[in-house]
């Protein structure tokens, strides 16, 4: 992958907010540069600094981390939720995976608490009425196998927010506020390399949460097809619907120090 300094006043461009190292978004990147984006890329994990407008931004993606959203705990915390809800505000389409989702659910004025037991592993997820006919889930199954990772939730979803979609100990794994801003519990951004890696490196923690890791090994290499075909058809939609592009520009820009 090819990096540049993210310079937002050369073009529009989408802003992906990361916030860890160890929370890789392939299929979402392999997905915008196909459809020749131009990113963005903010390592807030790393130093980047959350932007302060939205000068030449048409799109914001905020990924997944280790962070307590309720509890604030981190330092770029407070500015990112401030730019989601301008983003939010202004129109700008907002998506956020996983932490971000949590993230832009308090950024808008919903609510998010730690959950009874952490959500680790493939879990059943499903789409309800409203979910099954919103524009950002055309061609996903109604029910499906999802890579979950996470101990906390969205417990209150903002003003007009609609949830689209849940599973068996996760009410929200999918949510919409208006026409423009999404947040997604679950991974559809990992593919199958990412999840083994995922597994490998913290084998201990799905061990002391009494889960067979040679089995969800094994869960994964059967499910990864899947997976990745789901989520290559979900980022199509992303790009296609929520942040359409002008597919003239080539490379991911990053600012990472």
């Amino acid at each position: 992958m090819r990096f540049f300094l993210c310079y937002l006043s050369i073009s529009m461009a989408i802003v992906i907010l990361q916030h860890s190292s160890d929370c890789p978004a392939d299929l979402l990147m392999d997905s915008l540069r196909h459809h020749g984006q131009r990113l963005c890329v903010i390592q807030l994990n790393a130093g980047g600094v959350v932007p302060v407008d939205l000068d030449d931004v048409h799109g914001v993606i905020s990924l997944g981390g280790p962070q307590t959203v309720h509890l604030n705990d981190a330092s770029w915390m407070t500015a990112e939720k401030t730019f989601l809800k301008m983003a939010h505000d202004a129109d700008v389409p907002v998506l956020g995976l996983c932490l971000g989702a949590q993230l832009l659910a308090a950024a808008l004025g919903g609510e998010t608490q730690a959950m009874k037991q952490a959500e680790m592993g493939w879990q059943t997820v499903k789409l309800n009425h409203i979910g099954r006919e919103d524009a950002l889930f055309v061609g996903q199954p109604w029910s499906s196998e999802k890579m979950c990772w996470h101990s906390d939730q969205v417990s209150k979803l903002p003003s007009g927010g609609q949830v689209l979609a849940g599973s068996a100990a996760c009410g929200v794994q999918a949510f919409s506020v208006g026409l423009r801003s999404y947040g997604v519990q679950y991974h559809p951004e990992w593919n199958r390399d990412s999840i083994l890696k995922q597994i490998n490196g913290a084998t201990a923690k799905f061990q002391s949460a009494g889960i067979d890791v040679n089995a969800l090994r094994l869960q994964t290499e059967s499910n990864g097809a899947e997976q990745e075909r789901l989520g290559r058809r979900f980022f199509d939609v992303v790009n296609i619907v929520l942040m359409p592009g002008d597919r003239v520009h080539e490379g991911v820009s990053a600012n990472h120090r």
